[in-house]
């Protein structure tokens, strides 16, 4: 118990240097791209293969598991990732970036499965949920750390690759302080097609879907849109963590107000919120003010999906729903960068966030309707 009380923190400490590297890291390589004058479609490309590591990642993390252990696994990712980072410096064209951006993606999917495998295995009824918000909260906060610390990482390619094995090597030390060890299977029970069919669920995965169809393109495009209108790095880096961090202080108070109101209530309120915020933001009305609301509203969909999701199915299923609901974000992902970055090739940068308003009516059209429509069906039949 000891062990396990200590492995914990000693864990997301490990996890933090992880998500500064990827932090700093999704932000510089758009940036990178646009200074070097790649298109838009190539630059969404990069972000897209990024999105395709984390599915092959999320469907070998129980394989890796399973040959090595739980610790070794941790290390070989975090090797991965940090050699990834310094073969960005090998070339410069778009073919063998998506390459590096690929291997960094399965390493990141793996890391992610370990650390919540970890928790969910070690942890109770009673304390898996504040684990895992403290989980999330570090993540972000990472998240936040990595693009304030940005400013003062090298912007040559070969000594910021340096900078991020060093935090690799320094993830890898505090992993091998830690005790867990996961059961290994000794056959994959990633069987998720129940998961994917299971109706009572499908508004909760949905939202997982759209959850990952606009932060993944956030993290892929959004550097690249902020650069085209002309705001440096430094200026960039303060635009993102002011989303983020939005996103941070808003978990607590969404996640009482979806216990409080109902989940699929406030996640239909969130996209109403998401769709008038980016109809500021495309007009540059009240910025500030409308990537606070933005960043508040979507970083909060996905755990909000989860948690419904997770309440449809039995407790037994838990642990397989969520490996789901990775799976589908991380398609939204995969998918959305290249088509949306695309559509602004063609259209312009603006149609980023017009592309996030579609989305977000489609998920809000859907929601009315089980909200309103169908819950109107169910009170006549009753009657």
């Amino acid at each position: 118990m000891v062990h396990r009380s200590y492995s914990f923190p000693i864990l997301l400490v490990s996890l933090l240097f992880v998500t500064i590297s990827l932090s700093t890291l999704n932000t510089q390589v758009p940036l990178w791209l646009k200074h070097n004058e790649f298109s838009l479609f190539q630059i969404g490309l990069v972000g897209s293969s990024y999105f395709v590591g984390n599915l092959v990642g999320t469907f070998i993390a129980n394989w890796l598991i399973s040959k090595f252990n739980t610790r070794k696994t941790y290390s070989y990712v975090c090797l991965i990732f940090a050699l990834a980072t310094l073969g960005l410096s090998l070339s410069m064209d778009a073919y063998s970036w998506s390459f590096w951006r690929f291997l960094i993606g399965v390493a990141c999917a793996v890391t992610w499965v370990i650390v919540e495998s970890c928790i969910l295995v070690t942890g109770s009824a009673h304390n898996r949920g504040k684990m895992l918000a403290i989980y999330m909260t570090t993540y972000y906060l990472g998240t936040v750390f990595g693009q304030a610390l940005l400013r003062y990482f090298p912007k040559d390619v070969l000594y910021f690759g340096l900078v991020i094995a060093t935090l690799m090597a320094l993830a890898i030390f505090f992993i091998l302080l830690t005790h867990y060890k996961l059961p290994k299977k000794k056959k994959s029970s990633f069987d998720l097609m129940p998961m994917l069919l299971y109706k009572p669920a499908r508004l909760g995965l949905m939202g997982c879907v759209v959850a990952g169809m606009i932060i993944g393109s956030i993290y892929s495009l959004l550097p690249a849109y902020y650069s085209y209108l002309n705001y440096d790095d430094s200026a960039v880096a303060n635009w993102i963590i002011l989303l983020i961090l939005s996103g941070v202080v808003a978990q607590i108070p969404m996640g009482w107000f979806a216990d409080r109101y109902g989940k699929l209530r406030l996640l239909f309120v969130e996209m109403i919120i998401a769709i008038f915020a980016c109809l500021l933001l495309i007009t540059h009305q009240f910025t500030i003010f409308a990537t606070i609301l933005f960043g508040a509203t979507i970083y909060t969909v996905y755990p909000i999906s989860m948690a419904w999701a997770c309440q449809t199915v039995r407790k037994q299923d838990i642990v397989t729903m969520n490996q789901t609901m990775l799976l589908v974000n991380t398609i939204g992902s995969l998918i959305a960068p290249a088509i949306i970055a695309l559509v602004m090739d063609i259209g312009g940068i603006h149609y980023l966030f017009i592309s996030f308003v579609v989305i977000s009516m489609y998920y809000a059209a859907l929601l009315a309707k089980d909200l309103f429509i169908n819950k109107r069906s169910k009170d006549a039949r009753s009657i």
